[in-house]
């Protein structure tokens, strides 16, 4: 991507630059406050980048310390989420499966098992009973056959329960059906087409001096991590799974938008798009009983409390966000798209602190729109 090409001035894109500063500075002061090491953002409206840029220092362990760049790599933790539902979606367009398949007939193995009959929308909308999370990583056993003995802690449709087991779920499903690894089938169905040529899983060791670093805390004791995701049920699984693993940078996300969103400016670019607009409109809204949650296939959707969109943005806002630190948010109304990448693992908070720093962050974003 030429930036220089897609890059406007705020005014010419109904925006007031005064605010877009007033968002850098409230990045400026999560850096401050040692909330994250660094911070790369990027944000479009109209398929045109407005603002772009990074502060902060991407691996301060490093000798010597290597500041961060706007294609510093992120592991972008949970927006992997994002992409495998991208190539659910695109499954569906091509008719190999259909959202109301089971999991029966998709993972044979799952035959007399409570998954069995959980259906694909159940699963991608966190509404099929699964529990969250389970220490797959301590255990020898296949992860599937882990899942399928986890059972379910609800009916399937009736709570809705953030679970990282049913995308890992749905990885395995995409790697069934299209018979090919899912670090294979990212870089066939997103990442090749589009460009995003600093994307995937596993970053090849010559891309590490480029990647944030990230960190687990044990015992009050920092263990860093640079190119292997943070993950640990990722990493057990070799760093791929459809929760967790995928790597990327803030350009690599603006084509994917550019792609995904902003097709017209995408296909100028020389993009195809990652889904037709029926696809597109059914991941992007909900799909599951509104009185149960807020969850489209492969994102948050408004008014979910997990998407970061403040309080000015629209009531068609999706997006994802990561463990790690990192945010890729639409609002389809506003023709805008805000990509966040930080490390907010480094730090020893809580993340409660970085949580906050979010919707005033898209609140100063929305308020610069003047037109």
């Amino acid at each position: 991507m030429n930036l220089r090409e897609i890059t406007k001035p705020p005014a010419a894109l109904g925006m007031r630059p005064e605010h877009l500063e007033r968002a850098e500075a409230i990045l400026n002061q999560g850096l401050k406050d040692e909330l994250y090491s660094c911070a790369v953002y990027c944000i479009l409206r109209h398929g045109m980048i407005v603002s772009h840029g990074a502060i902060g220092t991407a691996q301060p362990n490093a000798t010597p310390a290597i500041p961060a760049a706007f294609d510093t790599i992120f592991d972008m933790a949970s927006v992997t989420k994002s992409m495998t539902g991208a190539m659910i979606m695109q499954c569906v367009e091509e008719g190999r499966i259909r959202l109301s398949s089971t999991v029966g007939r998709l993972l044979p193995e799952a035959e007399g098992k409570p998954l069995a009959k959980v259906t694909v929308r159940q699963i991608a909308t966190h509404t099929s009973g699964l529990p969250p999370w389970l220490a797959l990583y301590k255990s020898k056993e296949p992860v599937l056959d882990q899942i399928l003995a986890a059972g379910l802690t609800t009916e399937p449709g009736t709570h809705y329960t953030y679970s990282d087991l049913g995308y890992i779920t749905l990885g395995i499903i995409l790697e069934r059906v299209l018979g090919k690894p899912l670090e294979v089938l990212v870089q066939e169905r997103i990442c090749k087409p589009l460009g995003m040529k600093d994307s995937g899983y596993k970053p090849d060791k010559a891309l590490w001096p480029r990647c944030a670093t990230t960190a687990h805390y044990i015992d009050g004791q920092a263990h860093y991590y640079v190119g292997e995701v943070h993950d640990e049920n990722a990493l057990g699984m070799g760093g791929v799974a459809g929760h967790a693993g995928f790597f990327s940078t803030a350009p690599d996300l603006a084509r994917f938008a550019l792609a995904y969103q902003f097709q017209t400016v995408g296909a100028h670019m020389g993009m195809p798009p990652v889904l037709g607009m029926l696809a597109r409109k059914v991941a992007t809204t909900i799909q599951c009983d509104p009185k149960v949650g807020s969850h489209g296939v492969g994102w948050f959707v408004w008014p979910s409390g997990y998407l970061p969109s403040g309080e000015l943005l629209s009531d068609k806002c999706y997006g994802h966000t990561g463990f790690t630190g990192t945010m890729l948010t639409f609002d389809p109304v506003n023709d805008l798209c805000v990509i966040l990448l930080t490390n907010r693992v480094v730090s020893k908070s809580d993340g409660g602190a970085f949580l906050s720093l979010r919707h005033p962050y898209a609140n100063a974003i929305g308020g610069s729109l003047i037109s």
